[in-house]
């Protein structure tokens, strides 16, 4: 042990005189083996470890399957009634939840934030034993039918809009013009399940009895949504089959007895699936988890290449030390021991540096990628984090004392004093160099191509056509904080005074009562009235100026009028519909004039037809198991006058602020204040997140693979160059030219080129066929080119990498080459 310290001391004062390769090895495998520690415990948090629950394995989400006539697979959503049914008839749980997700501005406050919502029975809180930093979760008192008016905030709401009030649970908040009493704070380290997607945080949570449902939807089994889950701890005696035997009969009975009057669900069923919460919240991410490790790994392969020839040059450099060690009696065991000594302090520097670019990703996931990994907010420097920086370290730091010390000739050390002759210094040989080209090149191609791919299919994401422009475009939505609701011409009233102080500010363009087209469409239930055929298209209410704003081409027949959208008893209903719809109702398309029923009303004319947009996560109903490509059908109706959503378009370069709004609309009517207002650009942003992300992700790690690539392979050969210094200069002393010489190293380097090349060719088959589903989508034809340009990058960069370190010698005297040879 003392020989060990006095080993490190000696390698201490050896690597100060040496800063510059300090400063190469720790910062290239502190960062890279910085990200390899960041995307592990992501992995392992994703993979292996559990829920903060108890008994999570016991813990479901129960979806609610809906099938049409055709046995075709319409989506997951349950009615209010059905979902209350199951609720009521929990026979399969010890314990169970309803939640119904929604958002909603605290009028009381301020600043009049909008949050997001939730809406709970008791058993959810009890079920994940919630922590509670102040006060207490739901219990029986908030019971379904109890109608008690109380909340809980999040640790992040109580902190950030309250300023941590320590008075907090004697304080009320006003949502929708209810007064709430404010019953508990949780806990900072509460772990939401996330069930209505990744990222989402609820911020105010609220008793069942008072969801945003209206009363017609709580008592309709025609009216679902997918805003509404149940979750459940199954008993002990059952399993995930019987559960769902037992639930199928029970849910979808009350269902066909609630929908029996409707002619339309004639033929339709419910099938009950359970999922593990930890399925649900994890949503598909392992696969993703894996392929960053992968490609994280790859990096760090290609960043130990690299650090590989520093070493090899640094014991090349230490070579007259090491054979004064060895006449003394040092053996080769000795030898191992101080380089063990010196790349322990490297990897040493290294993994503290690592340890602070692991936490850095930490928060950069956290802040920037909630939306697209689940439980990110977990993540922090963990047993597995510190488990895996010292395995790293003490792997590392023996793999490149390792390394160094397989140079040494130990037989011929001891001479090496003595002779000083041309060829006596330590030289790596031909065969590993090879290999570390080839072994550069093939993890190269694999991970430029691989992300290459990603990146092309996320850009033809990005890039794909919509349909209609977001330029200059918001949305702008209102929140009525009253219970006593105005009445519908006063309503109408009110609305036209605000649109016409919104159209007089000079910013303003143009305004429409609707929502932007990324907004507003629900399935509906319609049938053709000449044949009686069935149909469930998107159904959207808009004003007569939509299509004009957003740019959406009418193909044939007329736009709505403002006529079309006053509500009176004699009115003739009308629609326009999009290709996708027309095509479904007449193979030719021919639909003017068709006239649809829906609901209550019997006869509703088409008027015109649009072209089609694309919205992402859209598909045509019954075509989640089939074409998920399909065109969507949708439906525009005229929406009245008294409508609370807005579209604003904006002069260029032009907008208004929440503030702005905030008091045009205090001077109209103080119950009314601003309950959204976003850009389109930034809403079709956050639509477009995940491909935007893994845009920048995988061009990121392109860039990095390419530039440490670059950095491995004219290390290697400008190491192999030197080594051949004398002979370069032979051959020009007797003739040989320029271009003779780049064609010799290009030709002697070919070979480990093009082994690389094929082996990253058997690397991406075997690496397609281990992971078949996950990268099915991405092989195509299209492909093909992606190939070439990664083949041609890296081809180039292998010539790049052959002829600058060679430059030094044919671009100058061949006596600078032959001088220090001997």
């Amino acid at each position: 042990m003392n020989l060990f310290i006095y080993q490190l001391k000696q390698a201490f004062l050896s690597l100060k005189k040496k800063p510059g390769f300090v400063f190469s090895v720790a910062s290239t495998m502190g960062v890279t083996l910085g990200a390899l520690l960041c995307v592990l415990t992501l992995a392992y948090l994703l993979l292996i470890e559990p829920l903060p629950y108890p008994e999570q394995d016991r813990l479901f989400v129960v979806n609610n399957e809906v099938y049409g006539a055709e046995k075709a697979f319409m989506g997951n959503f349950y009615s209010s009634p059905g979902l209350v049914h199951l609720y009521k008839n929990k026979e399969a749980f010890e314990y169970a939840a309803m939640i119904d997700y929604g958002q909603d501005v605290i009028i009381s406050h301020r600043s009049q934030p909008l949050v997001n919502t939730a809406y709970v029975t008791p058993g959810l809180h009890q079920i994940i034993a919630s922590p509670m930093a102040l006060g207490r979760m739901f219990e029986a008192s908030e019971a379904l039918g109890t109608n008690n008016p109380v909340v809980m905030l999040s640790y992040n709401v109580w902190q950030q809009e309250f300023d941590a009030s320590a008075d907090i649970l004697q304080q009320k908040i006003n949502l929708s013009g209810v007064s709430y009493r404010i019953v508990g704070i949780l806990a900072e380290n509460f772990v939401e399940p996330e069930l209505n997607g990744m990222g989402r945080k609820t911020q105010v949570w609220l008793p069942w009895d008072y969801n945003q449902t209206n009363e017609w939807d709580r008592k309709s089994f025609a009216s679902v949504n997918t805003s509404r889950k149940f979750i459940g701890q199954m008993k002990k005696d059952l399993s995930k089959d019987q559960t769902e035997q037992i639930l199928t009969p029970l849910v979808n009975e009350r269902w066909q007895e609630g929908v029996s009057d409707i002619e339309f669900f004639k033929g339709w069923s419910i099938k009950i699936q359970l999922l593990s919460v930890k399925s649900v919240m994890s949503g598909g991410s392992e696969s993703t988890a894996i392929m960053l490790l992968a490609g994280v790994l790859g990096l760090v392969l290609i960043a130990c290449g690299n650090i590989s020839n520093l070493f090899m040059s640094r014991t090349a450099e230490k070579q007259r030390p090491m054979a004064i060690q060895a006449a003394i009696g040092a053996t080769k065991k000795h030898l191992f021991k101080a380089m063990f000594a010196e790349t322990s302090l490297l990897f040493f520097i290294s993994i503290i540096l690592a340890l602070v670019i692991a936490k850095s990703g930490f928060y950069i996931l956290q802040q920037y990628l909630a939306a697209v990994l689940p439980r990110v907010n977990e993540l922090s420097l963990n047993p597995i984090t510190f488990g895996s920086a010292i395995l790293f370290t003490i792997v590392l730091a023996l793999f490149f004392a390792k390394l160094s010390t397989r140079m040494i000739n130990y037989h011929t050390l001891n001479t090496s004093l003595q002779n000083s002759s041309k060829g006596s210094g330590l030289q790596v040989s031909k065969t590993v160099c090879q290999v570390l080209i080839a072994t550069q090149v093939a993890l190269a191609m694999v991970l430029v191509f691989a992300n290459l791919s990603i990146f092309k299919d996320a850009m033809k994401t990005i890039n794909a056509p919509i349909g209609y422009t977001t330029n200059n475009i918001s949305s702008l939505s209102l929140n009525y904080s009253s219970t006593d609701f105005p009445s519908q011409e006063e309503g109408i009233s009110i609305m036209a005074e605000i649109m016409e102080k919104i159209e007089t500010l000079p910013e303003v363009e143009s305004l429409s009562q609707s929502e932007i087209p990324l907004h507003g469409f629900f399935s509906n239930l319609m049938t053709n009235v000449d044949n009686n055929e069935k149909y469930t298209p998107y159904l959207k209410y808009v004003g007569h100026r939509y299509f004009s704003i957003i740019e959406q081409t009418l193909i044939q027949g007329e736009n709505f009028t403002l006529a079309d959208r006053k509500v009176h008893k004699n009115r003739n209903h009308v629609m326009i519909v999009n290709q996708a719809f027309a095509k479904q109702l007449k193979a030719d398309g021919d639909v003017l004039g068709v006239k649809i029923s829906m609901g209550d009303i019997e006869s509703i004319k088409i008027v015109g037809i649009v072209k089609g947009i694309t919205n992402r996560g859209t598909y045509a109903l019954g075509t989640y198991n089939a074409d998920n490509a399909a065109p969507v059908p949708r439906v525009y109706m005229p929406t009245g006058l008294g409508r609370i959503n807005f579209m604003i378009k904006f002069k260029p370069g032009q907008s208004v602020s929440r503030e702005q709004l905030g008091k045009l609309l205090a001077e109209v009517d103080a119950r009314y204040s601003v309950y959204s207002f976003n850009s389109a650009d930034d809403v079709l942003s956050q639509h477009l997140f995940s491909e935007i992300t893994t845009a920048v992700t995988t061009a990121a790690l392109a860039l990095i693979t390419f530039f440490l690539a670059g950095i491995g392979l004219y290390g290697i050969l400008s190491y192999s160059t030197q080594m051949r210094r004398f002979e370069l200069g032979t051959r020009m002393a007797v003739g040989a030219k320029r271009s003779d010489l780049i064609k010799l190293i290009i030709k002697d380097n070919a070979s480990a080129i093009l082994f690389g090349v094929l082996f990253s060719l058997g690397m991406l088959f075997l690496l397609i066929f281990a992971f078949s589903e996950q990268v099915s989508h991405y092989i195509t034809l299209e492909l093909l080119p992606v190939f070439i340009v990664t083949l041609a990058m890296i081809s180039m960069l292998s010539l790049f990498a052959c002829y600058f370190p060679l430059r030094q010698y044919i671009n100058k005297p061949v006596i600078h080459a032959l001088k220090g040879s001997e």
